[in-house]
């Protein structure tokens, strides 16, 4: 299943709480950090001069043989509440998932069940797709317990950061239209997620 993020990343957040109450526009969704499972997500963050709000957040979790295991922690940070694919996809940038690992694991497993998902819940594809889905894989390293990788939308740039620096971009509008088909299209990497970081299912209130 998918495996985004890494270490200690808080990349461009407001900081402080204190900070945040004067930076965000408080909504009802914004006007407290959250916690899960101990990984404090932030009301708001900052990507190149614009605050973004936290749209949905959750926790993504497999169970094999029946046994649950709890991979990692996902956020979403958009300008405006999105709630439905194609809001996504409309929504243009900057946008930010942070994905914050509850295991270790290395980059010979991420770059596998990135591939693997790609495979299985893209529905966005174009020319060039496959070479630019290598690209974004070869930017993913090994993840340590508690660390957090981000992918940001910038433009037509999709940034992915590794502990707040940034380890490369894939270019062009069509491969961030092929992450969000990943995320919150008709297959998504968790049918469980999809509606946490859309803000219809979540630990954010109502």
């Amino acid at each position: 299943m998918i495996f985004p993020i890494r270490k200690n990343l808080i990349p461009r957040t407001c900081g402080l709480l204190l900070a945040l109450v004067f930076t965000c526009t408080l909504t009802p969704h914004s006007a407290h950090a959250l916690q899960i499972e101990g990984v404090e997500i932030p009301p708001c963050v900052e990507v190149d001069g614009t605050t973004l709000q936290l749209n949905g957040a959750g926790m993504r979790t497999i169970s094999p043989m029946g046994i649950p295991i709890n991979i990692y922690v996902a956020s979403f940070y958009a300008p405006a509440p999105i709630r439905s694919e194609k809001e996504a996809l409309a929504a243009g940038s900057p946008l930010q998932f942070n994905f914050t690992f509850l295991q270790g694991v290395n980059k010979t497993l991420i770059s596998r069940a990135w591939r693997a998902q790609f495979s299985h819940s893209v529905t966005e594809t174009y020319p060039g797709y496959d070479h630019d889905k290598d690209t974004f894989l070869q930017l993913l390293g090994n993840l340590d317990k508690n660390g957090r990788d981000t992918v940001e939308f910038v433009g037509d740039e999709t940034r992915v950061l590794d502990s707040g620096r940034l380890m490369g971009v894939v270019h062009g509008r069509n491969f961030q239209k092929a992450y969000l088909s990943l995320l919150f299209g008709p297959k998504p990497a968790s049918r469980r997620l999809k509606p946490e970081l859309l803000g219809l299912s979540s630990h954010l209130p109502k």
